[in-house]
């Protein structure tokens, strides 16, 4: 059952958040984002080279066990993905700016992780398929993305005005189905929400939202950049740090920590959408 929630209920999830999200979108903002290009090579810069120093200081300073700091430091080098993307279109975001990114940052990954990790984990040869990760990005991301923005092209205007509400409310019960499948399929790892592992990942989350939030406030951006920047950088593709973990270097026992945090990283996430859904409807009334 779990390997089926995983193959294919999650994914179709996380499709759907993605057509919804699209329902949103229009070529333009993607125009508008290609006109500032600095946000995406600050966003860029923040989550591929900001990120690990960070995790790389957390492993140094706390010295973590070496299961825990390679599984953090595997989470450091992941891209964003379509979770970071719903979150930020749900909490109030640039969403076009958050796919911009995770696009980006796909392609570079297979290219820079293999690097990186022989940071902390040396003589390591690792090949990341760059085929799987287009796939997966077209697949889960553009495709879903593509056709939301075409049905908002060329929906007419009464059936659209019924069926937006209905499909933003239906993105933020996907999410929660999401949450649902990762805790079903990993309850193995339950008794250890409160190890060394948890703290390192939930830090590692809060610690990269703020380094985020804190550079696009330096950048002088405004509010839906500053919360774009923290949702980009803090929320990591945890599938990526685990395939890694357990299919490239067959060391399971790496991919606690980034089980872990594909868990506890929607904590800070929902009450981010929280508090932008309170406020949404408070203003609606």
């Amino acid at each position: 059952m779990s390997h089926t929630m995983l193959t294919v209920a999650l994914p179709i999830a996380l499709a759907w958040m993605m057509y919804c999200v699209g329902l949103t979108l229009s070529t333009a903002d993607f125009k508008r984002v290609g006109q500032y290009p600095g946000r995406v090579l600050l966003g860029l810069s923040i989550q591929l080279l900001g990120l690990p120093l960070l995790a790389f200081a957390m492993i140094r300073l706390f010295a973590l066990p070496e299961p825990v700091a390679i599984g953090l430091w595997l989470l450091a080098l992941a891209p964003g993905g379509a979770s970071s993307n719903a979150i930020t279109h749900m909490s109030g975001g640039d969403s076009a700016l958050s796919i911009t990114m995770t696009a980006i940052s796909s392609l570079i990954i297979p290219l820079s992780l293999p690097v990186m990790l022989a940071l902390v984990v040396p003589d390591t040869q690792l090949i990341f398929p760059l085929k799987t990760a287009i796939l997966q990005l077209t697949a889960v991301t553009l495709v879903p993305v593509l056709l939301g923005m075409a049905t908002r092209h060329w929906a007419t205007g009464e059936w659209f005005e019924r069926f937006s509400p209905f499909a933003n409310r239906s993105a933020l019960g996907a999410l929660f189905l999401t949450v649902m499948v990762t805790l079903a399929a990993n309850t193995g790892v339950f008794h250890q929400l409160f190890s060394v592992a948890s703290v390192a990942a939930v830090s590692l989350c809060v610690a990269g939202m703020l380094l985020g939030a804190s550079a696009a406030k330096m950048f002088r951006g405004d509010k839906v950049l500053v919360k774009t920047m923290a949702i980009e950088v803090g929320v990591q593709n945890a599938g990526t740090a685990i395939f890694v973990a357990v299919v490239q270097l067959q060391r399971p026992e790496l991919a606690l920590t980034p089980l872990l945090y594909g868990v506890l990283m929607n904590l800070p996430a929902f009450v981010m959408i929280y508090f932008f859904q309170r406020r949404k409807l408070a203003r609606a009334c």
